[in-house]
């Protein structure tokens, strides 16, 4: 079954049928490995849009959705998921930090590779210096340190590429309209799923490590440290979602305020977006083919989608801090949220490098 929680714009209405197929398959393979009829769970956020990577498009994967299934008799795993870990961490900062200051010690921090291969300006990962005014849970007024990233030492191991240790166990079930299902089972799949949640404690220990590295004794309480990709159970996906009754993130876009949410009511499902997501390019298709996907008219076989070429960031407003809490709410309502906390980006790292958001 698909739960809807989108925004139901465009690009979601055309996602959501693509969903329906990759369900109908996940609950195909949970039977199959079983004694008994399965079936799969797709919870599809207000953040659901285009992914970054085109395997995992063309598996049937997207971000901002839960694939959750019934476990089989025999475990398994879809492996165009393109499984990762990767989260959000929030630190205090228990003195007063300036943007010259911060810039220094994430540079020194950064040269030092010897443990981890920082990844924080790739992609859409960040560093950020932000301040807090005002919030609903008590924190104390003044810096805090933002972190986003994901574990890529050992990205490899876990993408479907070839010559990896499971590549050759990989089985595929297939669909009509050039859709298909990869998948490892039984004893392969347990060994993905045990590298997955040592990475959930690696990437949680790696932000931690940086942070502390940046600030030093300065480093104060954690506020958040939250993974929105990985595997929280062998029959269950999070693509761009937090499983959490605590604090998460709720990204918006570079130099932009970030909201702290928890879910309104508590649940075992605790599922929260991570962000606004990407949409298609205005009046463009979503279309699959043999070989490849085509978007807005341009053939996509491996390489990565491009933000603002490819797919765009969704907004759909001017972003005035007014506009930007307004559609927080609408995320905030749709998935029964309460925003705790807002900050403001005074400062951040990036692939497009370190700016100045805002003076004090």
């Amino acid at each position: 079954m698909i739960y809807n929680q989108t925004l139901n714009d465009r690009t979601q209405k055309k996602i959501l049928g693509s969903l329906k197929i990759t369900e109908i398959l996940i609950s195909k393979v949970a039977t199959k490995l079983s004694s008994t009829q399965k079936t799969c769970d797709i919870y599809a956020m207000t953040d659901l849009g285009i992914a970054h990577n085109v395997t995992r498009m063309r598996g049937g994967f997207f971000t901002g959705a839960v694939y959750k299934w019934e476990q089989s008799d025999i475990p398994f795993i879809p492996i165009d998921s393109t499984v990762n870990v990767c989260g959000t961490a929030l630190y205090k900062i228990d003195s007063d930090m300036n943007v010259i200051e911060f810039k220094k010690r994430c540079e020194k921090a950064l040269a030092d590779t010897s443990k981890y291969d920082w990844n924080f300006m790739n992609g859409n990962h960040f560093i950020s210096l932000c301040y807090l005014e005002n919030n609903l849970i008590g924190l104390e007024k003044g810096y805090y340190m933002l972190v986003h990233a994901s574990a890529c030492e050992y990205k490899e191991q876990l993408y479907p590429t070839i010559g990896n240790w499971y590549y050759h166990d990989i089985k595929t079930e297939v669909s009509d309209n050039y859709r298909y299902l990869r998948y490892i089972e039984g004893g392969k799949a347990e060994k993905f799923y045990q590298i997955v949640k040592m990475l959930e404690s690696f990437n949680k220990e790696r932000n931690y490590s940086f942070c502390k590295k940046v600030l030093e004794n300065k480093i104060g309480k954690e506020i958040v440290n939250v993974a929105h990709y990985g595997m929280p159970s062998i029959n269950e996906v999070l693509i761009g979602v937090q499983k959490t009754n605590g604090l998460a993130t709720i990204l918006t876009s570079p130099g932009k305020n970030i909201f702290i949410v928890s879910k309104k009511y508590k649940d075992k499902m605790g599922y929260i977006p991570h962000g606004f997501g990407l949409e298609l390019p205005e009046e463009s298709d979503l279309i699959y083919h043999k070989d490849f996907i085509e978007i807005g008219g341009k053939r996509f076989f491996s390489k990565s989608i491009m933000i603002g070429k490819d797919a765009i960031n969704r907004h759909g407003f001017h972003e005035t801090e007014d506009n930007l809490r307004k559609y927080i709410m609408k995320i905030e309502q749709i998935n029964e949220l309460k925003v705790c906390v807002e900050l403001k980006q005074v400062c951040s790292f990036s692939a497009n490098g370190f700016q100045i958001w805002w003076n004090i």
